[in-house]
């Protein structure tokens, strides 16, 4: 079963410190794929990546970059790196964008593929789109070596397409990563989030605000989720800003009330929450 997108966009926010407490960099690049992992899982259409400390943002987006790419794509998206030294532990995401199938005999019209441009010659592209043969699509497109969608709207004699966008595509399609300059209170307080919700030990349990949160996630059509980092809850963070939790955020809850640990890491709190959203709606 092909999994729909959400009727609302779900989008999270997440410290570029995340990984702090995982000095070595396979442990880093592990932390990286579980988070990527929980966003796909529970559908999440963007992750925002605002700068802490230490600012390891460019290392998160890349990894989520890499992992968020179809494998036949990677060869062609990304070159060798020491960042990615590790990116062979990272477990597959296994979404709708990341097609198992490369026989072209089993390609259907209207089917939509995540391509890399090969070559243009007067308003033609060909495009790796992961089968026997590149797919032939006239218009606009990206430059050569750009990542494109593309609608499949005939396999024989020749294989060709047309351009698409993701709000073209009725299934998942993965993360968008964004790496944010403004801080996180810009970012909750910017008015393009009909719904926001700050996690943190320091709220109320979830369960008390439920109903209240229930009756107004109906009515969202975005709806943003932020993390703290390892080492600082979301007012700390918020206070380099003169900012407060609470008069940034419309809700703050604790996601993992009572909790049987000393500590809870971030990406185990990014799944306590996806999960109690996931059932709401």
């Amino acid at each position: 079963m092909i999994p729909n997108r959400r009727d609302y966009k779900l989008s999270i926010a997440i410290p570029s410190s995340i990984v702090s407490e995982a000095p070595p960099l396979k442990e880093k690049t592990i932390v990286i794929g579980q988070v990527a992992r929980l966003a796909a899982i529970h559908r999440v259409e963007d992750i925002y990546i605002y700068r802490d400390s230490p600012d390891e943002s460019r290392l998160i987006r890349l990894i989520l970059s890499y992992i968020e790419t179809p494998q036949y794509l990677r060869k062609n998206l990304f070159r060798m790196m020491e960042e990615l030294k590790f990116v062979g532990i990272l477990p597959p995401l296994r979404t709708p964008h990341h097609p198992l199938e490369r026989n072209l005999s089993n390609i259907d019209v209207g089917e939509f593929r995540e391509g890399v441009v090969l070559s243009e010659e007067n308003g033609e592209y060909l495009i790796e789109i992961g089968v026997e043969t590149p797919v032939r699509v006239t218009g606009r497109g990206p430059s050569i070596g750009g990542r494109t969608t593309v609608c499949i709207i005939r396999v024989q004699p020749m294989l060709l397409g047309r351009f698409a966008k993701r709000k073209d595509i009725n299934s998942y399609w993965g993360f968008g990563i964004h790496i944010i300059g403004g801080g996180l209170g810009k970012l909750a307080s910017k008015g393009d989030f009909d719904l926001t919700l700050a996690t943190s030990n320091l709220g109320p349990p979830f369960r008390d605000l439920e109903p209240e949160f229930r009756a107004r996630l109906s009515e969202a059509k975005s709806v943003l989720i932020a993390f703290s980092s390892p080492r600082e809850g979301l007012q700390e963070i918020l206070s380099r800003e003169k900012l407060e939790v609470g008069k940034v955020f419309d809700f703050t809850a604790n996601v993992i009330p009572e909790q049987g640990s000393a500590n809870v890491r971030p990406e185990e709190v990014l799944s306590a929450a996806l999960a109690l959203i996931g059932m709401l709606r």
